[in-house]
């Protein structure tokens, strides 16, 4: 062979590797189809990481990945089944096993920046309520009770809250396109009364700041109408708190000691100073619970 045609032969030969070399280098560099896109969105959920399922770009909220730590049960052996449409947005046929059945679903797949996520359809939703308070919780996340609260496919602990000051959990199972309704029968913790305890001793420190007349919605009633024209001053002293009974939604506490200082102006118009004492102090209230705690309104 001459050289002229070895040289040409080197060159065909670099031109036939480079194309290869940039078929595979294409290859490994293009966008996962709607299948592929759907089979790793689907694996991600089923792995339980929120970080992986962020990152498909799929449209779920801060909510439904903060509650997939909390899942009792995650979706299984998801497989795809067939794939219809055309152009930008596709739907993909899918099966997985949860809860002990398999379960068969279409995932909504869009074309966005060049790649294929799914859309929010293929969720689920959870209706919780609760015997107290006004919120639930699932791992890290706090869902309102009562209303209508997305998830993604699962099944899930959902518990009262706040944790530490009450108990009580129900399992629920979400499927795709499925809204389920929960109730969380919910008890007390001993740490609750403790709360409540310490809420109305602050509340009753407030009320027993020197004022000119008992403020309202702190169980105090003097008789000094009887012997006073005017006021200027009443001083308490606080020998023991009312001790706390809470419910779940209310409050007695009874057993206080108060002894209350009233100056003023008697009936017969001469300066006076009463004391009066009350050995049976006692109030009444509602008790709220919330995501931060609970709060108590004094009747």
């Amino acid at each position: 062979m001459s050289r002229r045609l070895r040289w040409a032969a080197a060159i065909a030969a670099a031109v036939v590797v480079a194309a290869v070399g940039g078929w595979i280098v294409f290859a490994s560099l293009r966008s996962p189809s709607p299948d592929e896109a759907a089979l790793a969105y689907l694996h991600a959920v089923e792995s339980g990481d929120p970080k992986a399922v962020e990152a498909t770009g799929a449209e779920v909220s801060a909510t439904a990945l903060a509650a997939l730590d909390g899942a009792t049960e995650r979706i299984a052996r998801p497989a795809v089944t067939g794939t219809h449409g055309t152009g930008e947005n596709r739907r993909v046929e899918v099966s997985f096993r949860l809860g002990g059945e398999e379960h068969d679903a279409t995932l909504s797949m869009s074309a966005v920046n060049g790649r294929w996520v799914v859309d929010g359809s293929w969720l689920g939703a959870v209706t919780p309520s609760t015997t107290a308070g006004t919120v639930v919780a699932i791992g890290a996340a706090t869902l309102p009770a009562g209303d209508d609260t997305v998830l993604l496919p699962g099944t899930y602990a959902v518990a009262a809250a706040p944790a530490a000051l009450l108990d009580g959990t129900s399992e629920v199972t979400v499927l795709p396109g499925e809204t389920t309704a929960v109730e969380v029968d919910a008890s007390l913790r001993p740490e609750a009364t403790e709360a409540a305890q310490q809420h109305l001793d602050d509340h009753l420190t407030a009320c027993t700041t020197p004022a000119p007349s008992p403020p309202p919605g702190c169980g105090i009633r003097l008789p000094w109408g009887l012997e006073f024209r005017d006021v200027s001053e009443v001083r308490y002293r606080i020998e023991q708190q009312p001790t706390v009974t809470l419910t779940t939604d209310g409050f007695t506490a009874a057993g206080g000691v108060l002894v209350a200082t009233v100056t003023g102006t008697g009936q017969d118009g001469a300066p006076r100073t009463t004391t009066y004492r009350t050995d049976d102090w006692s109030l009444r209230g509602d008790v709220d619970f919330t995501a931060e705690g609970l709060r108590l309104t004094v009747w």
